[in-house]
């Protein structure tokens, strides 16, 4: 039996995001997520898919595989896991800045020293979210960044 790799695409997930997608309303916002853990992406789908003023419109396990699906999908904020299994998801909010100024990037990582932040920030995200904080938090974040503020989580020292 041939094994996936983590960037092949699972179409019945594609077609779920669609999906999510096409239900949302007219004025939802749509968010675009890159998490290279199976079990985590689908907790974010479903915590973002739960708000009526959001929608998934499409997932991601790689760098590669994200930054074409997020030319087609057209997200106005992308939710980036810090550490991906092809390349780094600074390396990819580098190359989201340069495709799309105004693209919005929130960067989710384990990690909470400052210097990840601040690399996050630099390389060109709108924000930085602990993995640790709680599903409001992950909420409370996407909202601040789309209204154009910057977010960092408390706790990062």
């Amino acid at each position: 039996m041939k094994s996936k790799s983590p960037a092949t695409k699972n179409p019945g997930r594609e077609a779920r995001g669609k999906k999510l997608a096409e239900v949302g309303s007219a004025t939802a916002k749509r968010v675009f997520i890159v998490e290279d853990h199976p079990v985590l992406r689908e907790s974010l789908v479903r915590v973002v898919s739960g708000e009526k003023d959001l929608t998934v419109c499409g997932e991601a396990s790689a760098a590669d595989q994200a930054f074409k699906a997020i030319g087609r999908a057209k997200p106005e904020l992308v939710l980036v896991d810090i550490n991906l299994a092809d390349k780094s998801g600074l390396e990819l909010v580098k190359e989201l800045r340069a495709m799309d100024g105004k693209i919005k990037l929130l960067v989710v990582s384990m990690h909470d020293a400052a210097l990840y932040a601040d690399r996050a920030l630099e390389a060109g995200g709108n924000g930085y979210l602990r993995k640790q904080g709680d599903p409001e938090e992950l909420i409370h974040a996407i909202r601040e960044v789309l209204a154009g503020r910057i977010y960092v989580s408390e706790g990062v020292h």
